[in-house]
């Protein structure tokens, strides 16, 4: 099904983390003189300020490039949100440059001192910062359009001709919440304080992720299913949270994730911690969310397999390989049915790997059978 802007905002809501628990300390580097309940009122601050920006965006077309938004159909893979939509990445970056570079001031009000040619400069030797990659001009419209939604730049021009690396210092205010700019600031920090592999603008920044902000020196941030199942309905969210906690009591961990720059995307693999054999992996996303699972013990019992509908026992025991599927000259065929993922070298066909058996987590029926498979493979492992 086609998702429009709407639909994508809508999603994104869902993503931003919902309060600070009971108990969560700001690490002292982080914390600029201020008492705990400051902190916590800059990170609510800016989660609400998160949740107005995007019915902001879902309202207002005027940045939107309508005719790559009509391609946006996710479930065809034809194209990401930040392609389609890009103002939300846009926004994500010029806000968490202003964050992490600007010098935060408290007194008489939350504002961020900022110079300029600070913003273009690399904070390390091999990467850029992203604020580079946005022209002048698209400069220029982001600024303009953080001014229409209520913050403050006094002594910049936000004219077309915006060029940063000729701006001396400026300063960053929200005119309505100073708290905001506190929530700002504390955010890009908590972005920067985790080491690569996690630094992802909308899953982190975007969705007020303030857990980093604990750790004193920088962590790679680890994280669960459960976090990003808030967008799913109900029954399909307390599923996945089921699922989680059925695997890592019965020995499994969450052995990698892959979480989507663009729009929020994950996949979970949990793997045994005995056999460090992948058990489940969970794929959460706008378009729905499934489960792959290994099935190398329930697959061949076949008074279970008696008990599975016909659509379920259709992935089980076909598709064939994925080399086949693409008509590849160099296929060798497979020895087993089902779900395959295949392997080139170079540009020759390598080899077949059973890749799981992948199923939707929409029917009720189904999710109690797919937690009775997973419960039969925790055995094995």
């Amino acid at each position: 099904m086609k998702k429009d802007l709407s639909d994508v905002c809508n999603y994104l809501k869902g993503l931003i983390i919902p309060h600070t628990p009971g108990g969560f300390k700001v690490a002292e580097p982080f914390r600029h003189g201020l008492a705990d309940e400051e902190l916590e009122k800059g990170i609510l601050a800016f989660r609400t300020f998160l949740y107005n920006l995007y019915d902001k965006i879902a309202a207002d077309k005027s940045l939107l490039d309508i005719e790559k938004g009509q391609i946006y159909a996710p479930e065809a893979g034809e194209d990401s949100i930040h392609k389609c939509f890009p103002i939300i990445n846009d926004i994500a970056v010029v806000l968490w440059t202003l964050g992490i570079y600007g010098k935060l001031e408290t007194e008489p009000r939350k504002e961020l001192a900022v110079n300029g040619n600070d913003l273009l400069t690399p904070l390390s030797s091999t990467k850029p910062p992203a604020i580079n990659k946005l022209s002048n001009k698209r400069k220029a419209e982001v600024f303009n359009y953080l001014a229409d939604i209520g913050f403050y730049f006094e002594d910049l021009n936000l004219s077309e001709s915006m060029d940063l690396s000729k701006t001396g210092t400026f300063y960053v205010a929200y005119e309505n919440d100073s708290y905001v700019i506190l929530g700002l600031k504390l955010l890009a920090l908590a972005k920067h304080n985790i080491k690569s592999g996690y630094q992802k603008f909308m899953t982190t920044f975007m969705r007020g992720d303030f857990y980093p902000l604990a750790n004193a020196m920088p962590q790679a941030h680890t994280t669960t299913a459960a976090l990003f199942a808030t967008p799913q309905p109900p029954q399909i969210r307390d599923w996945i949270c089921d699922a989680e906690k059925l695997l890592v009591d019965n020995g499994c961990k969450l052995s990698t994730f892959f979480l989507s720059n663009t729009n929020g995307d994950g996949s979970f693999s949990y793997a045994s911690r005995k056999s460090k054999k992948t058990v489940c992996r969970i794929a959460m996303g706008m378009m729905g969310s499934l489960v792959e699972i290994r099935g190398n013990h329930f697959a061949n019992e076949k008074n279970i397999l008696l008990e599975l509908p016909q659509n379920m026992l259709n992935v089980v025991k076909g598709g064939g390989c994925g080399a086949c599927a693409k008509g590849d000259p160099n296929f060798v065929k497979c020895r087993h049915g089902g779900p395959f993922k295949f392997a080139y070298k170079g540009e020759n066909f390598e080899r077949c790997a059973f890749g799981g058996y992948v199923f939707p987590l929409d029917n009720a029926a189904e999710r109690e059978l797919l937690k009775k498979w997973l419960q039969y493979e925790l055995e094995v492992f």
